[in-house]
C-alpha cells in the first residue's frame, strides 16, 4: 500500500518564512561599564573641587572679617577721639553763637541817648530820662546762663522821656522825630502828658510833657552805619570782626 505525507504546516506563510536569529550578546565587552564609572568619577571629582573652592573661599572670607575686626579694635580710640573733637567744636559753635546773639542784641546806652539828642528841637529841652528794663519773657525749662542773658538783652527797654517846651507844636515834632529813630519802637512811642504851666518865680509859661518809647529789637548788625556815627564804633567793629569770621551772616 502506498502512503501519502501531507505537511499543513508547510504550506502557512507564518510557518514557511526563515527564523532569523538575533545577535547574542557578548558578556566580556567592558566598555559601558567603564563609561559609567567615568562619568561617575568625573562627576564627583566635581562636587570635591567645588567643595575645595567654597572652603577655600570661606577660609579667605573669615580671615578677612578676622582683620576688619582687629583693624576696627585699633580704630575704635581715634574714633572715640574724634567724637570728642566734633563735641568740643559744636559746643564752641555754640558758645561763639550765643555770644554773637548777646552782641547782636546789644544797643550801646550813649549811642541810643546821642541820637534822641540829636532829634531834641531847640526849642524843646529834655530835663530828665528814665530808664526801666521790661521783664524778660519766661523761658521754657530750665534755662541756662546763655539763654537768661539772651533773653534778658532781648527784653525791650522802656523809656520815659521829661521835658519842657515853649509850646504844644514842638512836643508833637518831637514825638514824630522819635518815631525816626532806627533806635526806637515807632508804634511805642507816645506822649502821655503835655500841659502848659507858668512858672512862679521866673513867670515863664513852658509846656511840661512826658513821653514814652522802648528801644527796639533790630540787631545791631544791620545799624553799623548808625552806631560809628552815633560814637559806638567799638560795637560796630566787634560785629564787624564776627562777620568776617563767619559767625554772623554779612
Amino acid at each position: 500500500m502506498y502512503s501519502i505525507d501531507i505537511n499543513l504546516l508547510n504550506d502557512r506563510p507564518e510557518y514557511g518564512q526563515q527564523v532569523v536569529s538575533s545577535a547574542s550578546y557578548d558578556s566580556d565587552d567592558k566598555t559601558p561599564l567603564f563609561i559609567g564609572l567615568g562619568v561617575g568619577g568625573a562627576a564627583l571629582g566635581l562636587v570635591l573641587i567645588g567643595f575645595g573652592v567654597m572652603s577655600f573661599l570661606n577660609q579667605q572670607l573669615v580671615a578677612e572679617e578676622e582683620n576688619l575686626d582687629s583693624e576696627l579694635a585699633l580704630l575704635a580710640p581715634k574714633l572715640a577721639e574724634v567724637d570728642d573733637l566734633k563735641l568740643q567744636e559744636r559746643q564752641v559753635k555754640e558758645e561763639t553763637k550765643a555770644l554773637a546773639t548777646i552782641f547782636n542784641q546789644i544797643k550801646p546806652w550813649s549811642a541810643t541817648l546821642q541820637d534822641i539828642r540829636d532829634r531834641v528841637p531847640p526849642t524843646l529841652q529834655v530835663t530828665k530820662i528814665q530808664q526801666k528794663a521790661a521783664t524778660p519773657p519766661a523761658q521754657a525749662g530750665q534755662p541756662n546762663a546763655q539763654a537768661a542773658t539772651v533773653a534778658a538783652l532781648s527784653a525791650p527797654t522802656q523809656l520815659t522821656i521829661t521835658g519842657n517846651a515853649i509850646s504844644f507844636n514842638d512836643v508833637n515834632d518831637f514825638v514824630l522825630t522819635l518815631r525816626k529813630s532806627p533806635f526806637l519802637t515807632v508804634a511805642q512811642t507816645q506822649l502821655m502828658s503835655s500841659e502848659r504851666k507858668t512858672d512862679q518865680k521866673t513867670q515863664v509859661s513852658l509846656v511840661q510833657h512826658q513821653l514814652e518809647t522802648t528801644i527796639n529789637d533790630v540787631p545791631a548788625s544791620e545799624l553799623l552805619q548808625i552806631l560809628n556815627a552815633k560814637g559806638a564804633s567799638g560795637l560796630a567793629a566787634r560785629i564787624g570782626a564776627l562777620k568776617q569770621k563767619g559767625v554772623m551772616n554779612p
